[in-house]
């Protein structure tokens, strides 16, 4: 089911013949992107597979239809089988599909769209979603739904875990709506209320005695979270995929409550901003910094998890989890010639007991560099592959567009 930039996802290919691809040469990019949102949830809580969901469909949309001009009264449509393989997925396969069209001559089209995923590990994962705006794009809405028997690594909660680097299988059985409304109330400026709800099953099998804490906490096995609360975003970029100058920020404050279904009373803040600044016609300074704070009482998937949404690459995420986590990075971009550049950033930030307790932050710092490639100067979305070292640990990333 379709992520922020996508965390480390499918590695997949595909030449899409059609009417789309065609007239814009984006068919070969659009599905792979839309596949790199299925993976995330098996790293991040299940309401940030959702968010990425929906900020990939958008990216998306205003790859094929320009930020710049209204889209067209017809309407595209994709549909793709693609294989793939990851260490954390296994092998398997992505059946994906969406649906371009703008009713409304808007400046940016409707989209609607689905996936299903299978790999050898046993993870699948079925999700579909819809984006649309109205009045000139005064009001958005987006809605999005999933289901799928996930499988993931659990290192237990708070710095000593993540320190241990062990871990245990946890399968979690998940069933996932997300609705959200926003109106422009300033130029760039979006307000609204987001709705989430999230059924999930999770079970263990062999656990070591030897490390109680990496049982999940006792009573949240088979649980409902059931969240509402407003989100703001702020966008004066030039361009969604591949930025030169602008600013993105977004924050939400999601309030779990059993009124409305849930079993747990808890709140949730994630807030991050990007800062892009041009150096001559080659070069940009990208600047990033995120914030997320759980209160007590929220359940073990809706803690901060530490590299979440590519806030700092190098970690893999999940091994920290607390209730508060923060960082920054800088990333400095070249092009080098042809449809080549490269990249080379580096970050600190870390997780807390809570919020107000930062000043006792397990500092986890992070740097590394990596390859662009432009598939086509129509569209200005990279291919990337980056290398990052963290304090005691490295990763690879292959995805598509930038991490932030």
């Amino acid at each position: 089911m379709p992520a922020n930039q996508p965390s480390p996802g499918p590695h997949a290919w595909a030449r899409i013949r059609g009417p789309l691809a065609r007239r814009r040469g984006l068919g070969c990019l659009i599905v792979p992107m839309l596949v790199c949102v299925s993976t995330p949830a098996l790293a991040d809580g299940p309401g940030d597979q959702i968010d990425d969901m929906d900020e990939q469909a958008e990216a998306v949309a205003r790859a094929v239809s320009g930020k710049e001009a209204p889209g067209k009264s017809g309407k595209d449509i994709l549909a793709v089988p693609l294989p793939i393989t990851n260490p954390t997925l296994g092998t398997g396969l992505v059946v994906a599909g969406v649906a371009f069209y703008n009713p409304n001559n808007a400046p940016s089209p409707w989209i609607t769209g689905g996936a299903a995923m299978k790999t050898s590990n046993g993870n699948w994962l079925v999700g579909g979603f819809h984006s649309m705006s109205l009045d000139g794009d005064r009001y958005r809405l987006n809605a999005a739904v999933g289901a799928g028997d996930l499988v993931m690594d659990y290192y237990g909660i708070g710095p000593e875990a993540g320190d241990r680097n062990i871990s245990t299988n946890l399968h979690q059985k998940i069933a996932v709506v997300r609705l959200q409304g926003q109106m422009r109330v300033a130029p760039g400026l979006y307000a609204g209320v987001r709705m989430f709800y999230a059924s999930v099953d999770a079970t263990q099998k062999d656990l070591d005695p030897t490390y109680p804490d990496l049982a999940i906490p006792p009573g949240q096995e088979n649980t409902d979270l059931a969240q509402i609360g407003p989100v703001v975003t702020y966008d004066t970029r030039d361009n969604s995929l591949n930025p030169r100058h602008g600013v993105y920020a977004h924050a939400e404050w999601l309030l779990s409550l059993k009124v409305l279904g849930g079993d747990f009373t808890s709140r949730k803040l994630t807030a991050g901003v990007s800062w892009y600044v041009p150096s001559g016609s080659k070069t940009v300074w990208a600047l990033h910094g995120g914030l997320c704070g759980a209160s007590s009482g929220a359940p073990f998937y809706d803690l901060c998890l530490y590299g979440q949404k590519n806030d700092l690459r190098g970690y893999k995420t999940g091994r920290y989890r607390d209730r508060a986590s923060w960082a920054m990075q800088v990333e400095w971009r070249r092009q080098l010639f042809g449809r080549f550049g490269a990249v080379a950033f580096g970050g600190i930030g870390g997780t807390a007991p809570r919020l107000d307790r930062l000043d006792d932050t397990k500092f986890l710092p992070a740097g590394g560099v990596g390859l662009r490639y432009q598939p086509s100067r129509k569209t200005n979305i990279n291919l990337r592959l980056d290398l990052a070292v963290g304090r005691d640990s490295r990763a690879v990333y292959l995805g598509i567009a930038e991490a932030f």
